[in-house]
């Protein structure tokens, strides 16, 4: 991936890129911005469905980019000007984030509504169990389902935050329900919001976005106990390698030995596979 003339490019292929302009935006950035990046779920019911209203005057809101549930990605905005995406918001003392940030969007129902026969979206649609997350949010106590994030999601985030940082004076990482935590919930628990910021932020990404670096993931999971052990070796005396997962973490599973999973989270280490349902 690449930016050019404030657009995104993707140069290998593994991404695709598209372009729908919004009118719902304002004027450029000011000089050394923007410097933060916000990541919000649509709550739509397709990348179609909120393309089409993020473009769509009467909306009056927008982001620079929506990603699909199949990595597609989708500009609105270009990067040197304001998109319409964080509304009453502030952060660190400073309010509007419109005027400071990129806004990422991504295709993603958000909260759920357990019913007798299943979990349902605001708009009707049956998620299956395997995608989805049972977690508090981190604005509240009671644990809610909300549907997960797709792997090729999480891995185009990672790489346009890791080139917008090249590009721009990027020092910050929040979630809507960061700079507006009274009114949003997006992207909400299911996102790895913490791992992103630590990779592109803090520099423990396994490389700059550009390189590929063989992936040896068998398949994916989510911690289903409160807390799950993650330890150095596969077995329950070996010293824990950080502090437990909480329900509803996202898991890359590498390896499964005599009951044990070995797992890539930011750290890597062995758990349990009884608290592990595989998706």
């Amino acid at each position: 991936m690449e930016i050019s003339d404030h657009k995104l490019k993707c140069k290998n292929g593994d991404f695709s890129v598209s372009y729908e302009d919004s009118p719902n935006c304002s004027g450029p950035f000011t000089n050394e911005l923007p410097d933060t990046i916000v990541v919000h779920y649509t709550a739509g019911s397709s990348l179609s469905s909120s393309v089409n209203w993020l473009t769509n005057p009467q909306a009056k809101a927008s982001a620079h980019l929506v990603i699909g549930k199949s990595g597609e990605i989708v500009q609105l905005v270009p990067f040197n000007i304001k998109a319409w995406h964080a509304g009453r918001s502030n952060w660190k003392g400073r309010q509007g984030l419109n005027h400071y940030s990129i806004g990422i969007e991504l295709d993603n129902a958000g909260m759920l509504e357990k019913r007798a026969d299943g979990f349902y979206t605001c708009f009707g649609k049956r998620i299956d169990n395997s995608q989805v997350v049972l977690a508090p949010h981190k604005n509240g106590k009671e644990e809610k389902a909300w549907e997960a994030f797709t792997e090729k999601q999480i891995e185009a985030v990672e790489k346009i935050c890791l080139i917008m940082r090249k590009k721009y004076p990027i020092t910050e990482i929040v979630g809507h329900d960061d700079i507006a935590p009274k009114r949003k919930t997006d992207p909400g628990p299911a996102f790895p919001l913490n791992s992103l910021r630590d990779k592109v932020l803090m520099g423990r990404a396994d490389n700059d976005g550009e390189d590929d670096i063989q992936d040896t993931t068998v398949s994916a999971g989510l911690v289903s106990a409160d807390y799950l052990n993650i330890r150095s070796e596969p077995d329950g005396q070996s010293p824990l390698v950080s502090d437990p997962l909480p329900k509803g973490t996202r898991l890359k599973i590498k390896e499964e030995k005599s009951g044990w999973l070995r797992v890539n989270v930011i750290l890597e280490g062995w758990v349990s596979k009884n608290w592990v349902n595989k998706v």
